[in-house]
């Protein structure tokens, strides 16, 4: 049985894809920032949402954006916070996102045999870790 014409050029298509996805993860500076965002986004996320360092404050429903971390309580009248409900969310993810690229860099600039003896599993265990730190600061807020 013969291939369709389609078939070829779907094949020959996916296999370049391949070819150049291993020679962009095969440059070692690319693969020191990948591994080092990708470890500290986690950490300093969960950083973030500890400490309450986020870069700004959404009002969605009001269209605002403030920098820094804001609460939206009323002092005449604390019913009313259900009307400028405030979003952390974006900012704490905007912090993560800043510090790991930051560490990304840095990452890049360290010597080679600095990287020989790194276990690239954490690159698996930090995310995990992360998971684990958010679902148990989430639970308080499910139990209401």
């Amino acid at each position: 049985m013969r291939a369709s014409p389609a078939m070829a050029v779907a094949c020959a298509y996916l296999t370049a894809r391949h070819h150049g996805l291993r020679v962009v993860m095969s440059v070692p500076v690319f693969s020191r920032f990948a591994f080092a965002y990708g470890m500290a986004f986690g950490l300093l996320y969960v950083v973030a949402r500890a400490h309450g360092l986020a870069l700004f404050t959404v009002y969605p429903s009001l269209g605002v954006v403030l920098l820094g971390m804001h609460r939206s309580r009323d002092v005449a009248d604390p019913a009313m916070e259900f009307l400028a409900p405030e979003m952390w969310w974006y900012g704490w993810v905007a912090s993560a996102a800043l510090g790991a690229f930051v560490i990304g860099l840095v990452a890049t600039l360290l010597p080679d045999r600095w990287w020989r003896g790194f276990w690239l599993g954490w690159v698996w265990v930090t995310p995990l870790i992360a998971m684990t730190a958010c679902v148990y600061w989430a639970i308080p807020w499910f139990r209401q």
